[in-house]
């Protein structure tokens, strides 16, 4: 018996790691995991599929973390197959029925800040779960084949298996593809026994986190990767990078290890990566960034991204959200209310403000030297860098202007409007305040105008980036695996084989071909059965009981003419006497009965010969299908054996 990986291959455990982004029901999951199976193999899975869904199994953890997961689990006794796989979902850009991002945002305060571990527990704790349902559930099984674990993750789901991986060892092997890798920081919150030697060998104060920020990053990777080297066998974690990944570009500034091997693929044949471009960025400066951002992590662990958005701003984006939908009346009504808490956000601003504004700074105070490199690289124009700073400058006028704006009111609050109106200090004041949001509405749109102008300027360089989140996808991935063996996909995940006759490409999709050829030889089978129905139904209520009612016919004479006796009864009534001398002695039956209607069998068998030639039609239609793509496509073995597989 062989327990070798069911996912044998990247494009297999790419395709099925997308699976987890089209949110599907347990059963469609299974469909998609059998059609993907069989398009890349050619054969049928080696196994019986059952589906874990983190869904269906609430408190993972104590917060809403995010974590969405899945654990598939193939088993065959006969073959010796018991496998399990978890995959763990990567990032998502908005957070449900809303713009707000996720787990682009557990990215930063779990992994680049790390001070939030919430998807690592849960994480983990779904793993725990599984593995022990699917223990107990193959314990009952006399022929024990013990569990091979294996982990997958794209993303944010990759550091999460990773992560799993380097602080548990609960997997076998784990794949993962454009990863967000695990960082010192995120590894020292998780793993207490890690954070004790680093304790140890910085001589830092255990209960005092934040000193580990004074370390050289150089030293504290290096001391890192060596005690997880240790810590694990390397060659368990397999990382499959696009050159092109900006998560990749990314894994160069402080905070990052890399542990495990790595496979690159070239997801775009013009572009190379923006890795050159982030490692300009100073590493004092992305230390400077790690530590604003720390102060605000358990905001976040508690309300989520609004918290952290009104903890750094000191705007209320609840109460100014809840104003939108406001008629006049309405302020006048609420207007106490109103200003009670506009003027709590203003005094909060004024606080918040400035502080913001010095680490937004830390962006802003090398852009003349970063600008010269990405003219170095081609990304702008030196006429298009000149543009970009004179904005950049006014942009710091305006936002100076808007400061020296919040300033005018620290010597007055906003009035409650017409509940004073013989005051006259209180009219102007409320007028006052308004003019001064007047202004600073017109300073955000000229902030907003030379933000346009900055966009139109920097095109080039936003391509490189968005070629760069684009080349993060799974589809990306997918599409460069394919690219090489004469393949692509389309956005719903089909097969589409690619062939170039002459100057031209011929591009045929397989998947839909397949559920075209299989669903027209289902649909032809229901015909045959139910003609067969019919045909036998015919048979029965008409051909023979015909031959039934002739049979009970003919039995009825007979038996007359062999009893006449029997039937005496049919001579009428008589005395006593008289039945002894009317005797019936003898019947004699002339029988004529008539063949059935011959209208009748030629109507049915002509309905019959119809349906039977349509059928035969359908079935030289559609396999027209396969044959079509046999022959296109000769030398793929495999495709005239997806054919014949069922998808589900």
């Amino acid at each position: 018996m062989s327990n070798e990986e069911v996912l044998n291959t990247d494009i297999l455990r790419a395709r099925i790691m997308n699976v987890e982004y089209q949110n599907l029901t347990i059963s469609e999951i299974k469909r998609e995991i059998r059609r993907i199976y069989i398009e890349e193999t050619g054969k049928e899975p080696p196994a019986n599929i059952t589906i874990y869904r983190s869904d269906d199994f609430k408190n993972l953890n104590d917060i809403d973390s995010g974590f969405d997961g899945t654990v598939i689990h193939f088993y065959d006794e006969e073959k010796g197959i018991n496998q399990s796989y978890t995959i763990t979902r990567g990032s998502e850009a908005p957070e449900k029925d809303t713009w707000k991002p996720l787990d682009w945002t557990y990215n930063v305060f779990g992994i680049f800040v790390a001070q939030n571990r919430s998807q690592y527990d849960a994480a983990l704790r779904f793993d725990q779960i599984v593995t022990q349902k699917i223990n107990e559930k193959i314990g009952r099984s006399d022929n024990k084949i013990k569990l091979k674990k294996i982990g997958l993750g794209h993303s944010l789901g990759g550091n999460l298996n990773e992560t799993i991986q380097l602080t548990e060892k609960r997997y076998e092997k784990v794949y993962v593809i454009n990863d967000a890798p695990p960082s010192f920081y995120q590894l020292a919150t998780i793993d207490e026994y890690f954070w004790g030697q680093l304790v140890k060998k910085f001589n830092l104060n255990f209960d005092h986190y934040e000193e580990i920020y004074s370390i050289p990053p150089s030293k504290l990777k290096s001391f890192a990767e060596e005690y997880y080297k240790k810590q694990i066998d390397e060659r368990s974690i397999y990382h499959l990078t696009a050159e092109e990944d900006l998560l990749y570009a990314v894994s160069g500034v402080r905070g990052f290890i890399d542990i495990g091997s790595r496979q690159f693929i070239d997801t775009n044949k013009g572009f190379t990566s923006i890795k050159d471009l982030i490692a300009k960025i100073s590493d004092k400066d992305v230390r400077a960034i790690q530590l604003y951002l720390s102060q605000y992590s358990d905001v976040y662990n508690e309300k989520g991204f609004d918290g952290v958005v009104q903890a750094m701003t000191g705007g209320d984006i609840a109460f100014i959200e809840s104003l939108q939908g406001y008629d006049s009346m309405d302020y006048v009504w609420h207007a106490g209310d109103i200003v009670s808490k506009a003027n709590h956000m203003l005094d909060d601003m004024k606080v918040k403000i400035p502080e913001l504004m010095k680490n937004v700074a830390i962006l802003y105070k090398n852009l003349d030297p970063i600008f010269s490199v990405f003219v170095e690289l081609g990304y702008v124009t030196p006429e298009e860098k000149k543009t970009v700073l004179s904005e950049v400058k006014g942009i710091e006028k305006d936002v100076a202007s808007i400061q020296q704006l919040l300033r005018k009111t620290w010597n007055w609050r906003m009035a409650i409007p017409f509940l004073t109106l013989l005051v006259t200090d209180d009219i102007l004041q409320w007028k006052a305040s308004i003019e001064v949001l007047f202004q600073i509405r017109d300073k955000v749109l000229d902030i907003l105008k030379r933000l346009q102008i900055i966009q139109e300027n920097t095109k080039n360089l936003q391509n490189a980036i968005t070629i760069s989140v684009n080349a993060h996808s799974l589809n990306d991935v997918i599409m460069a695996l394919a690219r090489s063996k004469g393949r692509t996909y389309d956005k719903y995940g089909n097969l589409i084989l690619i062939k170039k006759v002459g100057d031209h490409e011929i591009r045929m999709n397989l998947s839909s071909a397949v559920r075209v050829y299989q669903k027209g030889l289902q649909i032809l089978e229901e015909k045959e059965t139910v003609l067969h129905e019919m045909k036998q139904r015919y048979f029965d209520e008409y051909v023979e009981d015909f031959e039934m009612q002739k049979r009970k016919l003919l039995n009825k004479i007979n038996d007359m003419e062999q009893n006449p006796w029997a039937y005496q009864h049919l001579l009428g009534h008589f005395t006593y006497d008289a039945e002894q001398v009317h005797v019936l002695r003898c019947i004699d039956v002339h029988e004529s009965i008539p063949p059935l209607d011959p209208m009748i069998p030629h109507i049915f068998e002509t309905m019959f010969s119809y349906y039977e030639q349509e059928i035969s039609k359908g079935k030289e239609l559609i396999a027209t299908v396969k044959k079509s793509f046999e022959e296109f496509f000769e030398q793929d073995q495999n495709v005239s054996k997806i054919f014949d597989l069922r998808y589900g």
